[in-house]
Parts: C-alpha cells; structure tokens; sequence
C-alpha cells in the first residue's frame, strides 16, 4: 500500500495503462497475455450487464480468474467507448480498510467531465484489514460522486463478503443480480471446449426439469454423444474447471505442477494461513477430508485420524468454506427444508482439482474413486446452477442428504429440483437397478447417475442417465 497521496496517484497511473489510450495495455497486460496465448478461449460473463451506479460484489475461490474478467470487463467497456480514465481497477489486497477512503476522496484520479461517473473495480477486497465495509458504507453516504459511481468489488472470502454485503444494504443500487459468483467451470462449456463444439443440440434444462418429458427427450437425443460425453466427464474428473487445467488438457499436457503448487500455496498460505499446523498435517487433514466425502463427515473421527482435536478440524473445514473451496451439504429435516439440528454434513470439494490435490503433491496419498468425484461433481453443478440463477441461494442451505425410514441415504434432494432426487453410483452394469432401491423406497422420484447406462423405460421407478448427458444439460 502506498504511504503518501503521491505515490498512490503514480501507482494509479502505473496499474490503469487504458488511461493513456490505445490498445497496447492488452498485449502487455501479463494476465490477459497469458489468456491469449492459452489454447483456451474462455470468458466467464460474470461481470456482463453492469448498470450504472450499482455496487456489484464478485465472489469465488482464487485462482479461478476473477482478475482476468475484471480486466476482460474492462476491455469490453473501451470496447463500448467508455472513456478510459472514467476506469479505475486497484488490487487492494493487504491494504488498511482507512486507506480505501484515501483513494476514492484524496487520491489524484483524471478529471471526469459534466455528468460523468466512474467505474472502480477494487480487486480482492476481502483481503483489506480492518473494517473496510464500513470504509466503503460511509463513502456511499458522504461522496456525492462515488455515490453516482459503478462499483464492483471482488474478493475470496465468503464470510467476509457476507457480512459486507449486510454492512452496505441500501447502498449498492436497485438493479438485478448485484451479486456475483466466478466458480471453476462447469461441466457444459468444459466438454463444449473439449469436444470443440461436437455436443448435443439443446439449451439447458431447469433444474426442477431433469425428469419430465422434455428432459427424456433430451437425454435420448443425446445418444449419439454418450461416447464423447463420457470420455469428456472423466477428463473433467482429473483436470477440472480452473482455466489454466483445462488449457493443459488442451494443449494435451497433465495438469501443471506449477499450477497445483499454485493451488498448495492457496491452502496452505492463504486459506490456512491462521492454521498453525505443519504442512504436511494441513495435506494429511485435506486427504482425510476427502476420504470422507460421500459420507457425513464425523469430525472427531476426522481428527483422531490425523491427530488433531475436532475444534481445529472444525475450524479447517470452516476455513476452506469461507475460500469457497469446500461446500457443506447438510442432513434434511424428516419434515421441513432445513439442516436437521446435531446432524453430520457431508462435505465436498468445490472441483476435482482441490479434491485431489494431496494426490497431485504427493502420489503416495491416495486418489479419489471417480464414484465419489462424480457424485461431488454432480451435486457441484446443481449449486452451480443455482447460484448463476440466483446468487444469493449461496447465503442459504439449498441443497440436502435424507435418510429413508430404513436409514439409508440418499445423496441430493432440494426445492429446486422439483420433487426428484438424484443418486451418484457411476455404474456401467444392469445391475443399476438393484443400486437403484434406495431411492425407489423414497417419496421422491429418482434420478440414478450412471457412468454410460440410460434407462427411462419404467416411469414409475429410476430412471438410469449418464453422468455426462445430465450435467451437459444442467450445469453451466
């Protein structure tokens, strides 16, 4: 952070180039030069159709990009003849929350002309100390011009942005969708980059539409790309949705090492940086972690296993939630949707990669089976879904396990889906039926995911879909 209103107004200078005009900012910007010469042409549209004055937040996990679509925003807005000074982007991680004051009310900024406001992106915001929501609320209330302004804040930290978003109700304007969320990609434009284009025809289903007979008929006409959409599903196991993997898968290389190292230095110096285990305790307790998902995670066993007390595994799990990197689903209520009280939730990692990052540091620890990855993926591109649909479902419980009368479990059931349930098993037998019990015993109509089975003969009892077919036609 800069110590002087001087040094500030020439580090403005230096990190906003549009501001002298031209397009050389873009080949020389190091992110957007990354992209370019990446194998994958990939543009989140997670900051499209910014109105006016609105304060928008863009939540998500690090590494995930959201720098690049600030920086990708802000090629569009020139592109649209927005003159370059009126935008103003500053990475304020490790800044003091006063020195945001600073730079909207003291700094030196390019003089606007009548009517103008500006457009400020304030990157990762939730890394700023102190109480920088209150920095911002009083700067909505007291600064007539930023008041007018756009502004979009972007940020790793659940909690945090939470609690911001709280702080600043009433002053982040009236238009739609103020909040936003960058999540690795989904399974839909992975396999339409991986298969260049060769996919089914057909929009997305609801989410509440995976069984009527609009999706039968989707799911049957896909049969001609089972192949290419299983193979797809299965590379989306080990790459995942982080650009830069699946640039790699592209460019047929394995996923980086620099970039799973990238992914080590997340968690350890940055999700964990509060932990205070050693290393190779955070790695042993993220393998634990994950040889529980698909299960409802008993923390003090967790613990016993890597030896550490429930509280600090706990505090872990919590830790990698507010870094949107792992994501809870709780136990439904036997009569309302809600978390039943005193349950264990079953916890999931937020893509494959982060899933099987003690394996990729270290191949002595063991892999992830692709039953349980898919079924982490699966319910993944329902909250995925969800959250592109509406954005705040992330500040709630959506999405649940349930038990049936005979104790057994079944793996998602929501609102959103529309009275259906869905069971991950990942067969490739006919013996599907048989796995299929469970959710044929429950009161929801079910869906059972298969590795390359489809069966929708039996309208009363599962139907039998392929782990690719439904998420092309239900994630983003």
């Amino acid at each position: 952070m800069a110590t002087s209103i001087g040094l500030l107004a020439q580090e403005l200078s230096n990190g906003n180039p549009w501001w002298r005009g031209g397009t050389q900012w873009v080949a020389r910007d190091p992110d957007l030069s990354e992209v370019a010469q990446a194998p994958l042409s990939y543009e989140s549209g997670c900051l499209d159709d910014l109105e006016p004055g609105n304060l928008y937040i863009l939540r998500g996990p690090r590494r995930v990009g959201k720098t690049v679509a600030v920086k990708q925003t802000i090629r569009r807005l020139l592109d649209d003849d927005v003159r370059p000074t009126r935008i103003i982007r500053v990475a304020v991680d490790g800044w003091d929350a006063k020195a945001l004051r600073t730079l909207v009310a003291n700094s030196t900024l390019p003089v606007l002309r009548e009517g103008e406001t500006r457009f400020w992106f304030l990157d990762e915001v939730s890394a700023v100390s102190g109480d920088w929501a209150q920095q911002l609320k009083w700067l909505r209330d007291n600064d007539e011009q930023f008041r007018r302004d756009t502004v979009v804040l972007t940020g790793s930290n659940a909690r945090a942005l939470t609690v911001a978003g709280g702080v600043l109700a009433g002053r982040r304007g009236r238009g739609a969708h103020l909040d936003r969320i960058l999540l690795p990609m989904g399974f839909r434009t992975f396999a339409s980059t991986i298969l260049r284009g060769d996919v089914p025809p057909g929009g997305h289903l609801a989410v509440a539409a995976l069984r009527t007979h609009e999706a039968k008929g989707r799911y049957e006409d896909s049969i001609p790309w089972l192949d290419g959409l299983t193979r797809a599903w299965e590379q989306y196991l080990l790459y995942g949705g982080f650009p830069r993997s699946v640039s790699a898968l592209l460019d047929g290389q394995p996923v980086p090492e620099s970039f799973v190292d990238d992914l080590f230095d997340v968690v350890s110096a940055d999700v964990f940086k509060n932990s205070q285990l050693p290393a190779v305790t955070e790695m042993a307790l993220l393998e634990r972690l994950w040889k529980s998902t698909a299960t409802p995670a008993n923390v003090t066993s967790i613990g016993e296993d890597v030896g550490i007390s429930n509280q600090v595994v706990t505090r872990h799990i919590e830790y990698l939630r507010d870094a949107f990197l792992l994501w809870a689903c709780p136990q439904r209520q036997d009569t309302r949707w809600l978390p039943k009280p005193k349950s264990q939730s079953k916890l999931y990692a937020v893509d494959p990669l982060v899933a099987r990052l003690p394996h990729l540091r270290n191949s002595a620890r063991p892999d992830l089976d692709p039953t349980v990855l898919t079924e982490m993926q699966i319910g993944m591109a329902m909250r995925r879904r969800v959250l592109v649909d509406r954005p705040t479902a992330g500040n709630d419980d959506f999405l649940f396990y349930t038990r049936t009368p005979a104790r057994k479990e079944i793996d998602f059931v929501s609102t959103d889906l529309g009275g259906v349930a869905i069971e991950g098993k990942y067969t490739d037998r006919g013996s599907w039926r048989s796995e299929a019990a469970t959710v044929n015993a429950s009161v929801w109509d079910g869906i059972l995911v298969t590795r390359n089975v489809l069966d929708m003969a039996d309208a009363e009892t599962a139907w039998a879909v392929p782990a690719g077919i439904l998420a092309y036609f239900l994630d983003v």
